[in-house]
């Protein structure tokens, strides 16, 4: 973590200044936490639930634990009780540990709930009674419930986090991620840790399940319980150490690992007092509405063609006018890649004429602006950007291999998409007859895009400089 940051931190908590690897966070504080779990999200919250869960009761925290959101990608997906694994951990733990339950929010089925409880806890706070809210999933619902506190009480917040997936991933394009939140309330207490993923003696990411054996062979059988939900998961419970960090467990610096961890359980019982060896039966799932941002203007396919001048959307952070014609992608922060959520353009599409449509781009990055292997943005067509993983695609061309403007436009796949398309792919969607969202996000600093090309299969003109503009409707 970078000092300064730091002790700016703690300066406005009211905090006295420590050295950069010792937790702030005292008994006397509270703590909230608002994790991910969702079927389609990282499965290292499924396993660091429990055993975040576990880590206070032996400390004998659950009092300080106000708030505890999970599943928390908003207007996303059903979970049904078969699957919700999020809530047998979280909820599990609860029982089993006697924390009070009216803390507790599956935010797939109650957001509106978990919320408004999160909004209460962080009404509460001052500069003598700070809020820790560790960052364990995308920030939607911590956006929402900073929104809507008190101006003076949210300032007394401060953020955890240890990786920028959890600051800038978004379930929904349209969605609030850090960026948002520094803008909300620039006053934000934030502490940033080293990222808690690694193995070989570094981090809570495990080799295989080996690596938590200990919990299987412990004498406490909630312990045998935690591995058993991290079996439903995958051996990284990376998350936790956030919340290890913040207690103390990690020691001298700001990792914790998988050997510290059990030397700090020790072979003792976890005391559990009022807890219940038993977990809460889920609730049914609940269908969430999901209804993408009004468009200021929808562009009609005609004849199979559709041809978009890449500046005729309202442009977004980090995107700017190049005065030629073009955008240019200059993130603030002046990194030369950046996280695949930022700069979020949406394009919004009409179909009169379904079938197979390929995409271009007429782009270029060069003679300024960072670059790395692929000088890309990163695409989406469609409304979910999460399943299957890759689905957000970096789309471009290999660094250095053009200068100037072209129209050669690949994806270099990752993810599940990998495994099915191969490494690099043309950019071809199959689009039904109606409206489609089209996304673009800044990636390579200072990528540059011209014109968007949408031709169906076998129609002339594709990629050519002289087809003209398409026709727009205004609004939806």
């Amino acid at each position: 973590m970078r000092r300064d940051l730091f002790l700016s931190v703690l300066l406005l908590a009211g905090i006295g200044v420590s050295n950069a690897e010792e937790s702030p966070w005292t008994t006397a504080n509270r703590i909230a936490i608002s994790a991910d779990g969702n079927p389609d999200a990282d499965a290292d919250d499924v396993g660091a639930s429990p055993i975040s869960l576990a880590m206070l009761a032996k400390a004998g925290l659950q009092e300080n634990l106000v708030h505890y959101d999970f599943n928390n990608f908003l207007n996303y997906k059903r979970i049904d009780p078969g699957n919700n694994r999020m809530w047998q951990g979280a909820m599990g733990g609860q029982a089993r540990w006697g924390f009070d339950k009216n803390r507790f929010f599956d935010a797939a089925v109650d957001p509106q709930g978990a919320v408004a409880h999160l909004t209460e806890e962080i009404n509460k706070s001052t500069a003598a009674d700070p809020l820790y809210l560790i960052v364990a999933g995308p920030m939607e619902l911590i956006f929402q419930a900073l929104e809507a506190a008190e101006p003076e009480a949210r300032k007394r917040v401060i953020l955890v986090s240890h990786h920028n997936y959890n600051e800038y991933f978004k379930a929904r394009l349209w969605h609030r991620n850090w960026n948002d939140v520094q803008a909300l309330v620039p006053e934000i207490g934030y502490l940033r840790i080293k990222d808690q993923n690694g193995w070989d003696g570094s981090g809570l990411k495990g080799k295989g399940y080996a690596d938590f054996y200990w919990l299987r062979d412990h004498a406490d059988p909630n312990l045998n319980w935690v591995y058993e939900r991290i079996r439903a998961g995958k051996p990284d419970v990376s998350d936790a150490g956030m919340l290890a960090w913040l207690m103390g467990i990690s020691g001298d610096d700001e990792m914790v690992t998988i050997q510290e961890m059990r030397q700090w359980f020790g072979p003792d019982l976890v005391p559990a007092p009022g807890g219940v060896p038993e977990t809460p039966a889920a609730p049914a799932g609940v269908e969430p509405e999901v209804i993408p941002p009004a468009a200021d203007q929808v562009f009609l396919e005609v004849d199979g063609k559709l041809v978009i001048e890449a500046e005729s959307v309202p442009l977004s952070r980090g995107w700017k006018n190049d005065g030629t014609g073009a955008i240019r992608w200059e993130p603030p922060e002046g990194k030369g890649v950046s996280h695949q959520h930022q700069g979020e353009l949406m394009y919004t599409i009409r179909i009169s004429n379904p079938g197979k449509y390929r995409m271009a781009l007429k782009s270029a990055h060069d003679g300024a602006g960072l670059k790395d292997d692929w000088s890309s943005c990163y695409t989406l067509m469609g409304l979910n950007p999460v399943s299957p993983y890759g689905n957000t695609r970096k789309t471009g061309f290999p660094a250095n291999e053009n200068s100037g403007f072209t129209w050669d436009t690949a994806h270099k796949n990752y993810g599940a998409v990998r495994s099915k398309e191969g490494r690099v792919s043309e950019p071809v969607y199959d689009l039904s007859a109606g409206d489609h969202c089209f996304w673009i996000c800044g990636r390579s600093s200072g990528f540059r895009i011209d014109k968007i090309h949408f031709f169906k299969t076998g129609i002339a003109g594709f990629k050519s400089d002289s087809e003209a503009a398409t026709l727009f409707v205004t609004g939806n």
